[in-house]
């Protein structure tokens, strides 16, 4: 399934004073504050130094007057294999073609008083074009297409873990054309207690200034 509104650059811009960049080490104490704040998961000080460190990690900070008013982590693997129907390997190759990489959210928050301004979704979108553009994937120099095909090869596996219980974030993720996957809910980790299920789609890339 392809993401929504793709080739819509006006649903990628941000609010006038609000900015994006990588999660620099002085961030990281309000990093770590605000995913206390928004998400039901205790992730230790080892998840954030990864994020840091491991070139196939990435976590991008939007900034408002200096402070860090969300984030959005995640990781790329060239190769992969995800049981389910959408997540199939025949599936990926058919909606992809053979070796789409994939992207995986690992994390996603906005503070409150910003949410509902297009922040998650941008971040969303920046966050998978960087990991590619670091992991030396190839990726197109001409704006994408009003309607591009199914084997473009701009295009990314993208999956998340969210909430059972979270219903907007479920809707966020269905408005991105991501599905919820058939396989069984599980625990997350982390010592939390909350279920979540995975939510798997195809998003392609625009370029955005």
């Amino acid at each position: 399934m392809t993401q929504r509104g793709n080739g819509d650059m006006s649903m990628l811009l941000l609010p006038d004073g609000i900015g994006i960049r990588m999660m620099r080490s002085s961030d990281m104490s309000q990093v770590r504050a605000l995913h206390s704040k928004l998400l039901p998961i205790a992730y230790p000080t080892a998840f954030f130094v990864q994020l840091l460190v491991q070139p196939q990690h990435m976590c991008l900070v939007a900034t408002y007057d200096g402070k860090v008013i969300a984030f959005a982590s995640a990781t790329m693997e060239t190769r992969h294999s995800t049981p389910g129907p959408l997540g199939s390997s025949d599936d990926q190759d058919r909606t992809t073609g053979a070796g789409a990489p994939r992207v995986t959210l690992l994390t996603l928050g906005v503070s409150p008083e910003f949410q509902r301004q297009g922040i998650a979704r941008r971040l969303v979108h920046d966050v998978v074009q960087r990991l590619r553009s670091s992991c030396g994937t190839p990726r197109h120099e001409s704006p994408a297409p009003p309607a591009p095909s199914l084997d473009s090869t701009d295009a990314v596996i993208l999956c998340a873990e969210v909430a059972r219980n979270n219903s907007s974030g479920q809707s966020f993720y269905s408005h991105l054309g991501m599905q919820r996957q058939l396989e069984a809910d599980k625990q997350s980790g982390f010592g939390s207690k909350a279920h979540t299920c995975m939510v798997l789609g195809v998003m392609r890339t625009v370029p955005v200034s």
